[in-house]
């Protein structure tokens, strides 16, 4: 990717592309020519950057379109993707219907792109746009209802024929969880909601290095599965109980990043997840990995108190070192943990908790005496 450029959008594909390092904005709303049948834009209008090439973006109207050189241009790929039915097309009020909502182009190999609605079809092409598969039969077929509102298509980013597709019947009064997959470019399909609650689900990811290891933003917060969706866990702790509209995984730091519906943005380190696996939680105990860190030195400026309201604290990582480990089970014990040097050297103990499950105790990388 390219730091230097930064896309935004609002209502109706009202897209802007930001240029860091001259400080500019453009506009790169696509538009069609005078005389030609207008482009119809969702509310919340899809803006994807190819996993392959930063120049390449790709938008959603009723039409897929792409452009090569960052939004300056824009051509159309697709012919139109939704039911394209007249009664529905310009809604009520201000409101577009029969609109792509959701974008994603597979990691693995360029050309594969997938599309979902809002009118409930899901689409696949596996060249760059010039033929298309209708997979909403085959996905109807497996539970997910034709007509559902398409909320997120993902593309796999370790094979080129996975994707998985989430709907929503939260327009319908039906709050049933819609989450299917498919390996086979969108021939069959399976679903993988499992136990997931009577909830819409309004996005979902997969993680880079574990396939099995998904997550999806539903109307509840979010929920994450170990087994590749045979049962899913709420991840809890200081989560608020609220619909998350967007997650992604940042793909250095091993976050998952939740992008919630009125209550802020949310992170976590997930890299423990990551080395879990459903044998691992039948182990007595289990240490994972530890991810390296410096120790970091700060000092404040003083005074910032006095800025009021104008003054935005955001809590930071601890400036320690995490351990974390799993108990299977819960006894009356008391769990020390041992950090030593190269040579063996003992350079300090550690009280931790004993609970059942997943357990952390932070180390400030001092010595015993520290």
């Amino acid at each position: 990717t390219d730091s230097r450029w930064l896309y935004n959008t609002r209502e109706f594909g009202d897209h802007k592309r930001v240029d860091q390092t001259l400080r500019t904005m453009t506009d790169i709303m696509p538009r069609r020519p005078k005389g030609q049948p207008p482009l119809r834009w969702n509310w919340n209008t899809p803006l994807a950057i190819s996993p392959h090439n930063p120049q390449i973006v790709y938008t959603g109207a009723q039409v897929l379109l792409r452009s090569l050189n960052r939004g300056d241009a824009w051509q159309e790929i697709s012919p139109d993707l939704t039911t394209n039915d007249p009664e529905k097309v310009f809604g009520r009020g201000n409101i577009q219907h029969c609109t792509i909502t959701t974008v994603s182009e597979s990691p693995v190999t360029p050309g594969v792109i997938w599309v979902g609605t809002d009118d409930g079809r899901v689409q696949v092409t596996k060249t760059h746009g010039s033929t298309w598969t209708d997979a909403t039969p085959a996905i109807a077929k497996a539970g997910g209802p034709a007509d559902r509102w398409v909320t997120r298509v993902l593309a796999s980013s370790l094979d080129a024929g996975t994707a998985y597709a989430a709907k929503s019947g939260y327009r319908h009064d039906d709050r049933k969880p819609y989450l299917l997959k498919t390996t086979d470019y969108g021939a069959t399909w399976t679903s993988i909601a499992a136990n997931l609650p009577d909830k819409g689900i309004n996005a979902v990811v997969e993680d880079a290095t574990n396939t099995k290891l998904l997550f999806v933003g539903t109307d509840m917060g979010v929920f994450a599965t170990i087994d590749g969706g045979g049962r899913w866990v709420r991840l809890k702790g200081n989560m608020p109980n609220v619909p998350v509209h967007d997650l992604v995984i940042h793909p250095r730091e091993h976050d998952l990043v939740a992008g919630t519906f009125g209550r802020a943005i949310w992170i976590t380190d997930i890299s423990i997840l990551e080395q879990l696996d459903e044998a691992q939680l039948g182990e007595g105990v289990r240490v994972f990995d530890i991810r390296p860190r410096a120790r970091v030195h700060t000092s404040g400026w003083g005074g910032y108190d006095l800025y009021g309201d104008r003054y935005a604290p955001t809590g930071n990582e601890p400036n320690a070192m995490a351990v974390t480990y799993y108990l299977r089970d819960v006894k009356d014990r008391t769990i020390a943990i041992t950090v030593t040097d190269l040579s063996g050297q003992q350079v300090r103990t550690l009280t931790a908790t004993s609970r059942q499950g997943l357990n952390t105790v932070l180390w400030n990388m001092r010595n015993q005496a520290g």
